[in-house]
């Protein structure tokens, strides 16, 4: 998938979650897979307009897009979540999206696989949390 304005890479994702504290969040926001590929950077790009403002996304080839909260922990990642999830709705499309929420803690790629995990765990237009 191509590089959205002010996206990062997965590289870089990493480096600056590495950079937060104990006190940082990943989001990952997973499209459906039954929407095409084609589309998804269509709700990476909603998803990057409902995000906080400064705070890194990456977006991944399947059309994943990781947020990075820089404080707060679960709590502040999970209203961010809530937030670009409620604008979802206004636009019909929080049916084809879930979201997940991890701390970041020692290992940023964890917090990520973990994000993606608990995205996984709940339906569509609701929000998981690392266990």
């Amino acid at each position: 998938m191509s590089l959205l304005p002010w996206q990062v890479t997965l590289t870089e994702f990493t480096r600056k979650a590495g950079e937060v504290g104990s006190d940082g969040a990943c989001c990952a926001f997973v499209v459906e897979p039954s929407i095409p590929l084609a589309a998804r950077g269509g709700y990476a790009s909603l998803v990057m307009a409902y995000s906080r403002a400064d705070e890194p996304v990456c977006v991944l080839d399947d059309g994943a897009a990781l947020v990075l909260v820089r404080e707060g922990g679960i709590a502040s990642g999970k209203a961010l979540a809530e937030r670009v999830l409620a604008q979802m709705r206004r636009l019909a499309l929080d049916s084809t999206l879930t979201a997940g929420v991890a701390l970041i803690g020692n290992d940023p790629s964890q917090a990520v696989t973990a994000a993606r995990s608990a995205a996984a765990s709940v339906p569509p237009g609701q929000v998981g949390t690392q266990d």
